[in-house]
């Protein structure tokens, strides 16, 4: 009775604020163990590094220059010139914009960077190497060198051997004056020379990809020191280009492999939890658990085993067919519908396939609509793991709030279809195709408006989102056919987002604070509010 008054009026209408909030925070508890436990402790400056990854620069640069005070490294110095750059830039950007505004408040809204001469002082009494090394960032950010400084450097870098971090910082002069090829070169020799930056040599790869100059980036991958300490992304890049979709297929593991950290599985299993109980509960796997409970299981890691045809056909798509983004508007629409919308809806279809003549045999439409959900949701389950392992926690953790149920809506509404065509081919011939398509359109305009927010990015996905859980929601409640006892699927879709809520303010918390938490999770939170108010008038009748 108690825990039906939690979940109920006394009229018998269903409580959703005061259930949402304590699965909200159960799951932010949970989750901050469980992250806690299976990482090494986060540092200060892993949280400055957070930090700069989601455009909060002069919060990064608050705690660089505390860690500098304490610890004087060249790496500290250089990353503080780094974030006081970027937050200079920054607060000028956001002037400009309230200046075109008629000085409407902006800058109250962004911290503001440290001052000249508080940056000068603090570089002043840092030991001489440091100082040498910060003064040379600092010139050239400021586009002015200091000649003494300058020569110092320079002998430092010709060397045999060279003096650590003397050819990085000129390379990132040679990068700032234009002198692109010059850059390369000292990257190059950075990272090759001092194993702990061999990241320098994947910067000097990127040049000659940004450049397109495809006969010297296969001249230096041919370089086998060069290619030792190369990371996977410039190879697979010179496979696409090649054409060999076979070298790209080999090549994409390895750029996917950063994803798999301790963090995002943990995350990712949690939020996974969350909405396979929801899908449990709408499947009514209760009333034929022998039979539903293997048959959800196998769905879901068929789900998560589908990102292998993607991969592969990823691999064929770039390498074979040119299809990437570009940048522009027009070619990116159809890049993210018939690249990406295409390719992952007809992964997870195929692997979702095996499980079909079983379902028509021994299961109804409810079984096929909620095999086909776990199915997407194992497949969103293994995508927000590169959500989370993005640099950017804005976008990373507003994907991974939406991403569950877009990927089990998508696959259930497919998997519907699907299985009306195959029990009547002539009759449901047309509208398996306009549902196919309908499903790769609306996935690929998500993606799109996601990826572009100039089009109104988070906001107008949210159309797309609405459109297809109606479609998806009307199928559920037409296969359901009457409620069943327990918990309500209104109340399970409430738990869900709050697992995912929750799991999502612990690892904002973890990466940059409780109050950073809240800013970088902004735009994701709104979008999860506009879900459930759809969501809450939908399932009432469930």
């Amino acid at each position: 009775m108690r825990a039906r008054g939690l979940l109920f009026t006394p009229y018998g209408e269903p409580r959703l604020l005061v259930p949402g909030l304590i699965g909200v925070l159960t799951a932010f508890v949970v989750a901050l163990a469980l992250i806690t436990f299976t990482n090494r402790p986060r540092t200060e400056e892993d949280r400055a590094d957070a930090l700069m990854r989601s455009a909060r620069p002069a919060a990064a640069e608050q705690i660089y220059a505390r860690l500098l005070r304490e610890r004087p490294t060249v790496s500290l110095a250089l990353s503080l010139l780094e974030a006081h750059d970027r937050a200079r830039l920054l607060e000028k950007i956001v002037k400009l914009r309230d200046d075109s505004r008629m000085g409407e408040a902006g800058l109250s809204k962004i911290d503001a960077p440290m001052s000249e001469e508080e940056l000068d002082g603090l570089i002043a009494g840092l030991p001489e190497d440091v100082a040498l090394v910060a003064h040379f960032a600092r010139g050239v950010n400021m586009h002015a060198v200091p000649i003494d400084v300058h020569e110092k450097i320079t002998e430092r870098a010709h060397r045999e051997p060279p003096a650590p971090w003397a050819n990085h910082l000129l390379g990132r002069e040679a990068q700032r004056e234009g002198r692109h090829e010059d850059a390369a070169a000292f990257y190059e020799k950075e990272g090759v020379t001092f194993a702990e930056r061999r990241d320098d040599v994947d910067t000097a790869l990127q040049i000659w990809l940004a450049l397109e100059d495809w006969e010297t980036l296969r001249d230096r991958l041919a370089d086998p020191r060069v290619a030792a300490a190369a990371g996977p992304i410039a190879k697979y890049k010179l496979a696409v280009h090649d054409g060999d979709w076979r070298a790209a297929a080999r090549w994409l593991p390895g750029v996917w492999a950063p994803r798999l950290g301790g963090t995002g599985l943990v995350m990712s299993a949690i939020s996974a939890l969350g909405w396979a109980f929801f899908c449990a509960r709408l499947g009514k796997m209760g009333m034929r658990i022998r039979f539903r409970l293997p048959m959800y299981l196998v769905a879901f890691a068929l789900g998560v085993a589908s990102v292998v045809p993607t991969v592969l056909l990823i691999a064929v798509e770039e390498a074979r067919f040119k299809i990437v983004e570009t940048g522009d508007p027009a070619r990116d629409v159809l890049f993210y519908v018939f690249g990406v919308g295409l390719r992952e809806e007809a992964s997870k279809l195929l692997l979702f396939l095996p499980l079909l003549p079983i379902l028509r045999k021994w299961g109804d439409k409810l079984d096929v609509l909620v095999c086909g959900a776990l199915v997407g949701l194992g497949f969103a389950a293994e995508e927000n793991l590169n959500y989370l392992a993005q640099e950017n926690l804005q976008t990373g953790l507003g994907r991974f709030l939406t991403a569950n149920f877009f990927h089990m809506a998508l696959t259930g509404t497919l998997a519907s279809a699907l299985d009306d065509f195959v029990a009547d081919r002539e009759k449901h011939a047309a509208a398996f195709m306009r549902t196919s398509l309908f499903v790769v359109a609306i996935h690929g305009a998500y993606d799109f408006l996601l990826s572009h927010e100039e089009y109104g990015g988070t906001y107008f996905a949210m159309t797309a989102f609405v459109l297809l859980t109606k479609l998806f929601l009307e199928a559920v409640e037409s296969a359901r056919r009457r409620a069943d006892r327990g918990m309500t699927p209104l109340h399970a879709f409430i738990f869900a987002v709050a697992v995912v809520t929750g799991v999502s303010l612990a690892f904002g918390t973890l990466a940059v604070g409780p109050k950073q938490a809240f800013v970088v999770l902004g735009s994701g939170l709104l979008g999860q509010g506009i879900i459930v108010y759809m969501f809450v008038r939908s399932l009432r009748t469930m």
